[in-house]
């Protein structure tokens, strides 16, 4: 067998070394952030859950991934493939807990992109359609906290709103073959997933710290879901608990606060995919003879 040449072997050493670096940084920040702030924020955030707000937590979860599969439904459609609604949204489902699970924050849509691949897509169309779709809703987490980040600094509103229209930018162009009314489309659907996960993260902050303001605990909120884009850590664990304490300093709540808040939505997040456990399980369950497609 052929040795690997070194260009093979970069690109695997580099496949394993990213990950295990998100990882690390995403768990560096998040130990950092316990040592200088105490464990009664993780003390706080379990306190939060309960059979009401797993509820929401599913509800919420049930709104967002139906939204996420027909904006992917129709990106795709204007790649030239076709995706079921109940097939995109159990990938979806899936591929939100292995995001959730996993490093980086994308695997699951890795396996969307091979899975789409296995069933006849090209390797451009079913790249395209996921990063299209994903693209479409980070220009709006990003777009979304440009205003709080003033309460932050001027320079974080300048990053989030220049990055929300690179990001919108491409997102766009990735839907330039679909009709109008399914690009409009994408966006309000883009808008609706932002909206169930926002209203996810400030039920576990009106949870959290019942007696704050409203407004603070809204514009530390929106931050926080918006630093979720950042590449780093495991399912947003780090990156999001450093922006959203940082968040609430600057709109007077206290940081110990701030980070139980953070928690709290990272539990309630986790419930949120908890169908995709049922999703993952048909698909690894073994398959009997004369019943495979």
């Amino acid at each position: 067998m052929p040795a690997d040449t070194p260009p093979v072997r970069r690109h695997r050493t580099r496949r394993v070394v990213v990950p295990l670096a998100q990882a690390l940084a995403g768990l560096v920040l998040l130990v950092a952030l316990f040592q200088a702030l105490g464990t009664e924020a993780a003390v706080s955030a379990v306190g939060i859950l309960g059979p009401g707000t797993v509820a929401l937590a599913l509800a919420a979860g049930l709104v967002g991934t139906a939204a996420q599969a027909q904006r992917w439904r129709l990106v795709a459609r204007g790649r030239g493939a076709r995706i079921g609604f109940r097939e995109a949204l159990a990938e979806c489902w899936a591929a939100g807990l292995v995001n959730l699970l996993l490093p980086g924050g994308v695997a699951g849509d890795a396996v969307r992109v091979l899975r789409r691949r296995r069933r006849g897509d090209t390797w451009p169309g079913a790249g395209g359609s996921v990063v299209g779709e994903r693209l479409a809703g980070t220009s709006v987490l990003l777009a979304a906290g440009t205003v709080p980040a003033l309460a932050v600094g001027p320079w974080l509103a300048v990053v989030l709103g220049l990055g929300a229209l690179v990001v919108g930018a491409v997102a766009w162009r990735s839907t330039r073959a679909s009709p109008a009314g399914d690009r409009a489309a994408v966006w309000f659907l883009s808008v609706l997933v932002w909206a169930s996960y926002q209203g996810l993260f400030l039920l576990a902050a009106v949870r959290t710290a019942p007696h704050e303001p409203l407004g603070g605990l809204w514009g530390t909120t929106v931050l926080g879901l918006a630093g979720m884009s950042l590449p780093v850590g495991v399912g947003g664990w780090g990156p999001r608990e450093g922006i959203t304490t940082l968040a609430a300093v600057a709109h007077g709540i206290p940081a110990q606060t701030g980070f139980a808040i953070s928690l709290g939505y990272g539990l309630l997040a986790l419930a949120s995919t908890l169908p995709g456990v049922l999703v993952l399980a048909c698909w690894l369950r073994p398959v009997r003879d004369g019943a495979r497609t």
